[in-house]
């Protein structure tokens, strides 16, 4: 009895549910899937502000493939949020808005993903 407590905790999980361990392994999963974002986010904001549009396309698609990933597991109303400003962000690449104003979406972006994002996906 005891040896099929110790595997079934190995696993990470108990009789309960998921264990600590991997409670924290996906928690830090979902926080490592937001940096990959910001990441990319911020990829565009300095292509963008270099004037490579072009690259910074490529990294709008890369942006925007991460978010994808990460979108299913929080809730509807946050998602939406976000992909308004993902749909915004978009629009300003390609009709070649201001850096400025680029900048400024990106950062609003950035500020979500971190407050809101983060905090559904612990």
């Amino acid at each position: 009895m005891l040896a099929a407590g110790v595997v079934t905790i190995g696993l990470g999980i108990d009789g309960a549910g998921w264990s600590g361990a991997a409670i924290a392994q996906k928690r830090s999963q979902g926080g490592g899937s937001v940096d990959r974002i910001v990441s990319h986010l911020r990829a565009v904001d300095t292509a963008y502000a270099s004037g490579n549009a072009a690259e910074a396309q490529t990294r709008f698609r890369q942006a925007r493939a991460a978010w994808n990933s990460v979108s299913p597991r929080i809730s509807a109303r946050e998602a939406r949020e976000q992909q308004l400003l993902f749909d915004s962000l978009g629009n300003q690449l390609k009709s070649g808005a201001p850096a400025t104003k680029v900048k400024s979406t990106i950062s609003g972006m950035v500020e979500e993903l971190h407050e809101d994002i983060e905090r559904e996906l612990r």
